[in-house]
């Protein structure tokens, strides 16, 4: 019978431990503390070229993507500090997204598509994987419409 092996998501959820949450709040933090380092770096190149007596389109061009960089990582700081208390506020025995990996599955002629293709959970608890979750969608919530219908004879 022939087969194909397709992508599918897999969504890793950790059930919250205190060690699973000390190790995520300090994580956070650290990722923190990089990205005020690298604005702080930034906030003294920006001051070097405040310094400057002559102001050059290159000097003009190099400033503005300082000024870019400096709002990006200002953007990352806040995303960080909003997880940060998110974190924080975690209960224990809760569960987590952690994030979604990329997982296989055969399918075969005679397969339910949708049923293999369903939405699939890993369930985690300090690094044990305690439960696969497979659960079964319909045709309209599958990956968000990466299945797109087609009419016969169409490409």
């Amino acid at each position: 019978m022939p087969s194909i092996t397709v992508q599918r998501p897999v969504i890793i959820k950790a059930i919250v431990t205190d060690s699973f949450k000390r190790l995520y709040v300090q994580d956070l933090e650290e990722a923190i503390k990089r990205v005020e380092a690298i604005l702080q770096q930034v906030e003294v190149q920006i001051r070097r070229f405040d310094l400057e007596r002559q102001v050059t389109p290159q000097s003009r061009a190099l400033r503005q993507q300082l000024e870019l960089e400096r709002a990006r990582q200002e953007a990352t700081r806040a995303e960080l500090q909003v997880r940060l208390r998110e974190a924080q506020d975690l209960r224990l025995n809760d569960e987590f997204v952690q994030g979604t990996i990329e997982g296989t599955v055969e399918i075969a002629v005679g397969d339910n598509l949708f049923d293999k293709i369903s939405r699939t959970e890993v369930i985690v608890k300090d690094g044990i994987v305690l439960e696969i979750r497979e659960a079964a969608t319909t045709p309209a919530a599958v990956a968000g419409g990466v299945i797109t219908p087609t009419r016969l004879g169409e490409p």
